[in-house]
């Protein structure tokens, strides 16, 4: 599953990140690495953003890669 296939509510477990190495990177610099938990707080009617929250940030994330960011519940 990936976060792009997540609800408003979903509290999910990061478990991959399927991207190139720069945008890995930064993922994991807003707090998006493998085992993060994130919650997801709203996506937008046509689920081209997905709004998140950790711990100890927030981040808007596009359709694109949040298709890159495998999750479990």
């Amino acid at each position: 599953m990936t976060l792009a296939e997540g609800n408003t509510g979903d509290r999910l477990k990061i478990v991959k990140l399927q991207a190139e190495q720069s945008l890995v990177q930064r993922l994991r610099a807003l707090g998006l690495g493998e085992g993060e938990h994130v919650e997801l707080v709203r996506v937008s009617r046509r689920r081209t953003v997905y709004f998140v929250r950790t711990a100890f940030s927030s981040a808007a994330l596009g359709a694109e890669t949040a298709r890159m960011i495998g999750v479990e519940t």
